[in-house]
């Protein structure tokens, strides 16, 4: 019973990733980068007194951060182009605004103590995105040929 149980899960999660559209992809890379920055929240913090280490431009995180921020502005103007809601375009300008900002934050901070407050941040902001980025795709509006990149 178990394993058919499973099985079904699987197909049921298969079937809608197939069909996921950009909200669901910018949800799924938000949450891998919520991951991410909540693992190295907990690392700085362990000693928030340590002088802060910048991030190296070859840092995973570090581009993966930068690109959520273009597909967040590259959503909020499809979203525009499509005539969507307009608080959804602010939405996401405001997170691609903000991921930029955050970057900035971590590489200008004094301490391990105040990066782990900015990765706290982060994670909040890709946790917010991660529940609002669905919504994109259950709205009546079509964005031809727009893909958020892979996570």
């Amino acid at each position: 019973m178990r394993r058919l149980i499973l099985s079904i899960a699987s197909v049921v999660g298969l079937t809608a990733s197939a069909f996921a559209g950009p909200g669901a992809d910018l949800s799924e890379f938000a949450g891998e980068l919520r991951v991410q920055a909540d693992e190295r929240a907990l690392i700085a913090a362990s000693q928030p007194a340590a002088p802060a280490q910048p991030l190296d431009i070859e840092d995973p995180f570090y581009f993966e951060l930068e690109q959520f921020s273009v597909d967040a502005m590259r959503l909020s103007r499809a979203i525009q182009q499509a005539n969507g809601p307009q608080d959804l375009q602010c939405i996401f300008r405001g997170m691609s605004d903000d991921a930029s900002e955050r970057l900035d934050a971590l590489n200008l901070a004094d301490s391990s103590g105040e990066q782990a407050r900015i990765y706290r941040a982060i994670s909040a902001m890709m946790r917010d995105a991660e529940e609002i980025a669905p919504a994109v795709d259950e709205e009546d509006i079509t964005l031809d040929g727009f893909t958020c990149s892979p996570g």
